[in-house]
């Protein structure tokens, strides 16, 4: 059976990227060892749930866009990739912060490019008890 010309593309693009995904694991994981959170992303080092390029409606370029779900279908987090190599990520953590019970972690993010990315912890402020 023949690809089309967007399953070869999608398919060579996610090869491509699979090294700036393996930077972004660790990012991320380090954004959560830093609030003392001892564990990975739960889905670090998985294949997609989801992959599809998207026209980016700036300059028309493709971006590769991929989602992670659990096995009930919920997102657990997204990743889009630009033509360029700029890359955003986020995925749930879902948390009470470890360290300062004024915070509940919402999600890590991620965003730049390969060899410079950056990550943080999205906090939101936690309930009063």
């Amino acid at each position: 059976m023949m690809m089309s010309l967007d399953e070869r593309s999608l398919d060579e693009r996610l090869q491509e990227v699979q090294p700036l995904f393996d930077e972004i694991w660790t990012a991320l994981a380090a954004s959560l060892r830093q609030a003392g959170i001892e564990r990975d992303i739960s889905v670090a080092g998985t294949p997609s749930s989801h992959a599809k390029l998207r026209e980016d409606p700036y300059d028309h370029s493709l971006a590769l866009y991929c989602e992670w779900h659990d096995s009930a279908g919920k997102c657990l987090g997204s990743a889009l990739v630009y033509a360029d190599g700029l890359v955003f990520v986020e995925f749930d953590v879902l948390l009470p912060h470890p360290r300062d019970p004024r915070w509940f972690i919402e999600a890590a993010t991620a965003w730049g490019y390969a060899g410079a990315l950056k990550s943080e912890l999205r906090l939101l402020r936690a309930l009063e008890e």
